[in-house]
């Protein structure tokens, strides 16, 4: 685990695998997640130099002064920075796929290549933030075990999670070692985040798009409205999948990725 700094002090930290030099894989992890969770799903694509990154707050970095996507953004830029690198591909699952649009929007030089795993561009609904809100004051009294164990199970294919319970269990735990003050951040700076349809628009780069059928928090066909904005868009919606294919289809979602990575390094 590495580090670094950001403008105002605080510590960002990130693991680089694999043999620097030529186009970097960046990963970004998603809600109550650290970098920790591409473990698995790195192992079939080693041979690239992969950037795990730990958004503000979560894993080893420091909580940040205040929330946002663009915190977020400004998090990764620094890494790459730190690192000197000057172009990626930048692949987010989940809220991580919120701050890789971030990203795009402020950074597009910086990018080759753009994933969202498991995410969109949209806002989110008025139901989605009123249901982040009370999720926020379940954290606030007390309750942030109590807040991890509802979240997870649901974020499997139901037969994924029946015939899978140690993978769900030790989600829960690590979950439950992410501050509730980083979970709020969170929280907040999905329910305040942009809109980034016009940033799909005007990708420059590729995007690619992996979704699951199961998947319940984006539902498939919300990303594959979204999968018309980019001029150039590599689509994949995986059969029996939910909200977290680098468990569930973990050396399909790595090939697709692969491959992604491979078609933006020889543009």
């Amino acid at each position: 685990m590495k580090h670094t700094l950001l403008s105002n002090g605080l510590r960002i930290a990130y693991r680089s695998d694999g043999v620097a030099g030529g186009l970097p894989l960046v990963l970004l992890h998603g809600f109550c997640e650290d970098s920790a969770v591409w473990n698995d799903f790195i192992v079939p694509i080693k041979s690239l130099h992969i950037i795990r990154v730990d958004l503000p707050g979560f894993g080893g970095s420091d909580l940040p002064l205040v929330p946002g996507m663009d915190v977020y953004a400004d998090a990764v830029c620094a890494v790459l920075n730190d690192l000197s690198v000057e172009k990626c591909v930048l692949v987010g699952h989940s809220m991580g796929g919120y701050a890789a649009l971030e990203f795009a929007e402020k950074y597009p030089e910086r990018l080759s290549g753009l994933g969202l795993f498991h995410s969109h561009p949209f806002e989110d609904t008025a139901e989605r933030k009123d249901a982040r809100r009370r999720g926020i004051e379940m954290l606030q009294s007390g309750k942030r075990d109590l807040y991890v164990a509802q979240l997870f199970p649901g974020l499997f294919a139901g037969a994924f999670a029946k015939a899978n319970p140690p993978i769900i269990a030790a989600q829960i735990a690590k979950g439950k070692r992410q501050s509730a003050e980083a979970i709020i951040a969170a929280l907040e700076g999905m329910i305040t985040r942009k809109d980034h349809r016009e940033t799909l628009r005007n990708a420059a780069c590729p995007v690619l798009f992996l979704l699951g059928t199961e998947d319940s928090i984006i539902p498939p066909e919300q990303g594959l409205q979204a999968a018309v904005l980019p001029d150039l868009a590599d689509v994949h919606l995986l059969p029996g999948v939910g909200h977290m294919g680098m468990f569930e289809a973990t050396e399909r979602c790595a090939e697709i990725v692969r491959r992604f990575w491979e078609f933006c390094a020889n543009r």
